[in-house]
């Protein structure tokens, strides 16, 4: 919320000094998109590290596209006031203007492809690369690095702009509304808000501005409007997380999800057919590379489905649809949790209330540190093997949530039930006595979030996952091998001083 009264604050300044039209006017504008960008970088770190979501790189690709937006800010920085060119578009900015949305673009075609996610992201890597060649003949072959003095071009150049706006609000609007997760939501949310503004306020500017018959740069407050997409991100940043009033259908977030490697390979193929003209073998080379990119992200999905089916880790009682294997313990995975989640959130009959524990295992870091990445990878796997044998009955669900993370879905249970089967977990990991020097009790221990929640059309599966990730840290602030609720925690008799006990510098362990 500061960083959002800090961010009206600036353009309220903006304006001011604008409409005095003074000679600060043009070196007032730069600042305040530097300090804009600035805000947004902060404001992503705060939510990002708040939020705990630090295993999260999407954000990261959020952060690079705002620093490649402020490399375009210096450029044309340097071409109004060091080189002193009054020409609008000059090419070596429009063309970091054009680049900049690369990093978003990808995390905006990403899709679940569990097993070859590295052979999808190759393929993301190669379109990436040939989506900046074509940006970079596309760009110069409408402007030099000095401008250009055609309308005609510079015209063209805004409508590229336009269209590459519009289309990642599009596509980050697609992933918003069909988002399955609490993370999910934020991230694209963020990207919507952004997007969705830059696209209007970059038309305005683009057209009635800066090839309309207003002042240059830096003398007219309508320059305020590169301002808003900033405003726009921070304030949706600085909003809590909201009850979802629709929540769409499994199908059409599969869909969408899907459909998602389709967003960069358009592009590819859309600006492959802009130069084909100029270019005719680099527009042949990219409308191939798109349709080959498509090809091999959906073969390499469908060997993930065809890989999954036949490992013998796949029980014979695993409900239906469950499709993802996490490879290291046999459980289900994050990805076939949100589907399961989803199907119980949507049962017609639904009777009672859904559960969720969220199970993580305390000072898994430091146990990997003292005894080997292979011993904490056979921990986690020895955890998992006695929560499945002690934790589920007919109709649960035991996944592996993420890293150092399990989670039990557990319907028709009510809180109490769930969080008496909570302690019950809890006592059994800390029976099976797994060495851990580092811990306070010595043994492995977990401390475990519950929440239960009723499907209803004012709350959604997501409200769930959070109401239990957010009891988790709660807990988890409170000590560790405990469990508790978001409302109560339940505290268990530990020690106060349960921290991880580490090593004095300079002695052997």
């Amino acid at each position: 919320m500061k960083a959002l009264c800090i961010a009206l604050a600036v353009v309220v300044a903006h304006v001011v000094v604008l409409a005095a039209q003074t000679r600060l006017g043009m070196a007032t504008s730069y600042a305040s998109y530097v300090g804009m960008g600035a805000l947004a970088i902060g404001a992503i770190l705060h939510v990002r590290r708040r939020q705990d979501e630090a295993h999260d790189p999407r954000w990261w690709m959020l952060v690079a596209s705002i620093v490649l937006w402020l490399v375009c800010i210096a450029l044309a920085a340097r071409q109004s006031v060091v080189l002193d060119n009054p020409n609008p578009s000059p090419g070596d900015s429009m063309f970091a203007y054009l680049l900049y949305v690369l990093p978003v673009l990808v995390t905006v075609s990403s899709a679940p492809v569990a097993a070859h996610r590295r052979g999808a992201l190759a393929i993301d890597m190669v379109l990436v690369v040939l989506l900046g060649v074509l940006f970079y003949a596309r760009t110069f072959s409408l402007v030099s690095l000095h401008g250009t003095n055609d309308r005609q071009n510079a015209l063209e150049l805004a409508w590229m702009f336009d269209l590459e706006n519009v289309s990642l609000a599009l596509a980050a609007t697609l992933r918003f509304v069909a988002t399955d997760s609490p993370a999910d939501h934020r991230f694209f949310r963020a990207v919507a808000s952004f997007f969705a503004t830059y696209a209007v306020a970059g038309f305005i500017y683009n057209h009635d501005i800066a090839l309309g018959d207003y002042p240059q740069f830096g003398a007219t407050p309508w320059d305020v409007l590169l301002d808003l997409p900033f405003v726009a991100l921070i304030a949706s940043l600085a909003m809590t997380p909201t009850r979802r009033h629709w929540h769409p259908p499994v199908y059409v977030v599969r869909f969408v999800q899907g459909a998602s490697p389709t967003f960069l390979a358009v592009s590819v193929l859309a600006f492959g057919l802009m130069v084909m003209d100029d270019h005719p073998p680099l527009g042949i080379a990219a409308a191939i590379a798109a349709v080959v990119g498509i090809g091999l992200r959906g073969t390499l999905a469908q060997v993930d489905l065809a890989d999954v089916d036949a490992r013998p880790t796949r029980r014979p009682d695993m409900p239906a649809g469950l499709v993802f294997i996490d490879r290291m313990t046999g459980l289900p995975n994050r990805r076939a949790f949100d589907d399961r989640l989803l199907h119980e959130w949507q049962r017609p009959v639904q009777e009672g209330p859904i559960a969720l524990l969220v199970i993580g295992i305390d000072f898994l870091r430091e146990y990997n540190d003292r005894y080997g990445r292979a011993a904490g990878d056979e921990c986690l796997r020895m955890v998992a093997a006695m929560l499945l044998a002690r934790g589920t009955r007919a109709g649960d669900l035991l996944v592996r949530f993420r890293g150092a993370e399990f989670a039990l879905l557990a319907p028709g249970t009510s809180l109490r039930d769930a969080v008496t089967l909570a302690d019950e977990l809890r006592e059994h990991i800390q029976a099976q006595a797994i060495v851990h020097a580092l811990s306070a009790v010595g043994v492995v221990t977990a401390t475990i979030g519950v929440a239960a929640l009723r499907a209803s059309g004012h709350l959604g599966a997501p409200d769930l996952v959070s109401t239990a990730e957010r009891a988790l840290q709660r807990t988890r602030r409170g000590g560790h091998n405990r469990v508790g609720t978001l409302g109560t925690p339940h505290a268990l008799p530990v020690d106060p001083r349960d921290t991880p006990h580490r090593p004095a510098r300079g002695r052997s362990a």
